[in-house]
């Protein structure tokens, strides 16, 4: 296959490193080629921090440059759209309905609302798709879920990694109730796909 390049644009505490380590996880338990790396801002202090993920047959460098990211997946509106420089023309946008500007953003801009956000996102790039996945894992009991939701709907979309795997993949990184939540929330992602006739 083609080298897939996917960029997690997240903030401290949102499980983006957990949601990282699923999908290449996943990938290499289908068989295939994947390299990672990862860039920490303060994060304790939900700072920025970014996934590089590289999926295929024979990938050698997991850094990718801006421009060719084939997909963003975004656990924050505001980091998402910071990142949106590394998506390629062609490529896609999902990204978690969830709004917690930084505290410095927050006084440069405080006027400044998500559905602005979200319009400056589309007029960069139109495919781009929005999720409500915090509402989603709340359902589900817990919040902190939303980003197996945003991986459910990567998947449910592109293919790739097999359902099979990435539900494997959950079930040996996390333990316990934080498991069985996180691989019914990958579910649910798959079927907001399905119920709402997604592409991108």
């Amino acid at each position: 296959m083609k080298p897939l390049n996917i960029l997690i644009a997240s903030v401290g505490g949102q499980g983006g490193l957990t949601l990282a380590r699923v999908l290449a996880t996943s990938a290499v338990l289908q068989g295939l080629s994947v390299r990672t790396s990862e860039s920490l801002g303060m994060a304790q202090r939900y700072g920025s921090v970014v996934g590089y993920i590289r999926i295929g047959e024979e990938i050698y460098s997991p850094i990718f440059e801006p421009g060719e990211a084939d997909y963003l997946l975004g656990l924050e509106l505001n980091e998402t759209l910071r990142n949106l420089h590394y998506v390629k023309p062609s490529g896609k946008i999902i990204v978690a309905d969830e709004y917690r500007p930084s505290y410095e953003m927050s006084m440069a801009s405080p006027n400044i609302t998500r559905n602005e956000v979200i319009s400056e996102m589309l007029s960069i790039n139109p495919n781009l798709l929005v999720i409500p996945a915090r509402k989603i894992a709340l359902k589900l009991g817990n919040p902190r879920a939303l980003n197996m939701v945003i991986l459910g709907v990567f998947v449910g979309l592109s293919g790739i990694p097999r359902i099979e795997y990435v539900e494997k993949a959950i079930s040996e990184i996390l333990t316990g109730i934080s498991a069985e939540i996180s691989v019914v929330a990958f579910r649910e992602g798959l079927k907001f796909v399905t119920k709402n006739s997604l592409n991108l």
